[in-house]
């Protein structure tokens, strides 16, 4: 229905940061009560105040969400103290690093005690090291990642997908009609999967599982059977027997499409598959 393809285009408007966009478009067709944009607006502030190297409101959700976040075994309230410690370290701070990682790190959600490990160490390297298994944790990199996994943490709390539904409908609809000819020199034109950019988004999904083949005329697009029997050119290639009866009363001769080839029409044989 118009509606569910309307919530869908919001959902993935949402889910990519068009806020605004996804907002005027919950107004102007009235879905307010079947998209949860608040959900998403909530946690667009936190994602900017992580991006802004904040973590105090993240922290907030966390303590809010502590119960439920226990049950999925989160480790982001973790990470949050561990870059907090981080940045003690970037200022030199190192007797504050050390009481906060007293204070917070060892008693909060996640805590995994070889991660503790891994951190403590940072107190004997400069956020200049270049041995990389430090240097990643030293990296600004870190706060993006502490982004998505506030952000996938809220969509596991919220029973959200980590895809939007748009995405997942349309890897769907690629697969279900991408078969092997779509990747090889015989690409059709009209297929969807043939073509770019569909057919370098299709590349990872499986392949349709079909039971049962058609062949279909590349000539008409219709399908060849008893009533449009498949016929041979003298170069092997098939068409419909209604294209090429078509196309002799156009041209009074047969044109192959593919090869510019001339030929008559007697020269053509019918094709039976078993």
């Amino acid at each position: 229905s118009s509606v569910s393809t309307q919530s869908t285009g919001v959902d993935y408007f949402l889910r990519n940061s068009y806020y605004d966009t996804a907002i005027e478009m919950v107004k102007s067709v009235g879905i307010q009560d079947i998209v949860d944009t608040e959900l998403f607006i909530s946690g667009r502030d936190i994602e900017k105040s992580l991006a802004a190297h904040d973590v105090q409101p993240c922290l907030q959700w966390c303590h809010e969400n502590r119960s439920r976040l226990k049950k999925t075994r989160s480790t982001l309230e973790f990470n949050l103290h561990t870059q907090c410690f981080i940045e003690k370290i970037r200022a030199k701070d190192y007797i504050g690093a050390i009481q906060y990682a007293q204070r917070y790190l060892v008693e909060s959600e996640g805590m995994c005690k070889e991660k503790l490990q891994e951190t403590m160490v940072l107190l004997a390297f400069k956020p200049s090291t270049q041995c990389s298994k430090y240097k990643a944790l030293f990296s600004e990199d870190r706060w993006q990642e502490l982004v998505l996994e506030f952000r996938a943490s809220n969509y596991e709390l919220h029973h959200l997908h980590t895809e939007s539904l748009l995405s997942t409908v349309l890897q769907s609809g690629l697969s279900a009609i991408k078969t092997h000819q779509c990747y090889s020199s015989e690409k059709s034109g009209d297929c969807p999967v043939c073509n770019e950019p569909l057919n370098s988004l299709a590349t990872p999904l499986p392949f349709s599982h079909c039971t049962q083949s058609r062949l279909i005329c590349r000539i008409s697009g219709k399908p060849m059977n008893e009533h449009n029997a498949p016929m041979m050119l003298p170069n092997g290639n098939v068409y419909g027997e209604e294209a090429l009866t078509e196309m002799m009363a156009t041209d009074g001769i047969l044109t192959c499409p593919r090869t510019n080839e001339k030929f008559w029409l007697d020269q053509a044989y019918k094709v039976y598959v078993m």
